[in-house]
């Protein structure tokens, strides 16, 4: 919700600048949230510093456009990465991950990726465990932390190393929350998803 101090002509651009920002990320594959609010800024005229909307309005926004134009083709696209993600979660099971982003909470489109987060001892583990599976990586600087970029179809995915000590805390923090989500929690979400609205093989 916008702030309460914010005039009303300020909180309709703040409305505004979070429409015009997902429309950005959905029809031109912009990932960065702020980089699309401030395009989105610079487009309708308004200062960058003033009546940008959270990460959460652009959330909003996103659902609320992907509702309205093609729902049918989003269901398609989102059962399929979050299918892929599945898969993905399974292959890296030793190291308990867990799915974020917008695959997880619905905003992705065809131009995401999918974003993980897991636990290991070292990055070094990790990278043994990808050349062993022959799985192409390169690692990467995403928000000034260290990521992995794994080459994979239909979407590449970005994996983020945890320190273990964090294990045991995310563990319950996944079990009340829409923000992270492990394997055996995304396989009910999608058996749930298939039998409300299956795809028809026609």
């Amino acid at each position: 919700m916008p702030p309460k101090e914010l005039s009303p002509r300020h909180a309709q651009m703040r409305i505004r600048i979070a429409q015009l920002a997902a429309q950005l990320m959905l029809e031109h594959g912009i990932r960065d949230y702020g980089l699309a609010k401030r395009k989105a800024a610079r487009q309708l005229g308004a200062p960058e510093s003033h009546s940008l909307p959270g990460n959460d309005e652009i959330e909003a926004a996103l659902k609320a456009h992907q509702a309205l134009y093609r729902p049918d083709e989003h269901k398609t696209i989102l059962r399929a990465l979050r299918e892929q993600a599945l898969a993905v979660l399974e292959s890296f099971a030793r190291f308990d991950p867990v799915l974020v982003g917008g695959v997880l909470n619905g905003t992705a489109s065809r131009h995401s990726d999918i974003e993980i987060e897991l636990y290991a001892d070292s990055s070094k583990d990790f990278e043994h465990h990808l050349l062993n599976e022959g799985i192409a990586f390169k690692v990467k600087d995403r928000g000034g932390s260290q990521v992995y970029l794994l080459y994979a179809e239909p979407a590449d995915v970005w994996v983020r190393i945890l320190p273990p000590e964090g294990r045991h805390a995310a563990g319950r923090g996944r079990q009340d929350g829409p923000r992270r989500m492990n394997a055996k929690q995304l396989a009910a979400l999608l058996q749930a998803e298939a039998a409300a609205d299956p795809i028809d093989p026609t």
